[in-house]
């Protein structure tokens, strides 16, 4: 019986030797193998072009299609009506194609007293800041876009700018 109980633990010994010499053989192959990658990477950094998107082509050889409006000269809106201040500007569009320079310009006489209306809509203090500028840009992109229909302004240029 004593021999039994002495093969028993001699057994369990020898299965939990094994064991610790298993865990210890993954923790040296673990280490070694995180050594290997880390020495192997650590020269190379990532590319940037891999995490950036590459910056759009511009074409030098390409001219924007645009369409010259007049230059407008209208009073400004005041507290009591037309006030004695004057805005002057001058419009071009940007269009999609040279074919809707022909519908523009059956358009025209709208398109003109469309902005003009507009313009002398708007307030000194209106126009007197960039977001005022961008939002007479958006007003006027809609309103010719409502004249003709079809949505053939796509941009506002201005040419010429004064409030006085």
């Amino acid at each position: 019986m004593a021999e039994a109980a002495s093969e028993e633990k001699s057994s369990s010994g020898g299965s939990m030797l094994k064991i610790i010499i298993i865990v210890v053989l993954l923790l040296v192959a673990g280490g070694g193998g995180f050594v290997g990658w880390t020495l192997m990477n650590r020269g190379e950094e990532p590319s940037k072009e891999a995490a950036e998107p590459p910056p759009p082509q511009f074409n030098v050889n390409a001219t924007p299609i645009t369409y010259n409006l007049d230059t407008y000269i209208v009073n400004l809106m005041g507290k009591t009506g037309m006030s004695k201040k004057y805005l002057k500007v001058g419009i071009m569009l940007g269009i999609g194609s040279e074919e809707q320079k022909t519908g523009i310009d059956q358009y025209k006489p709208l398109i003109n007293d469309s902005v003009l209306i507009l313009l002398s809509s708007k307030t000194y203090n209106e126009l007197g800041t960039v977001e005022g500028k961008i939002q007479l840009k958006q007003e006027l992109i809609m309103r010719m876009n409502q004249v003709m229909g079809a949505p053939m302004v796509k941009k506002i240029y201005f040419t010429e700018f004064v409030v006085q």
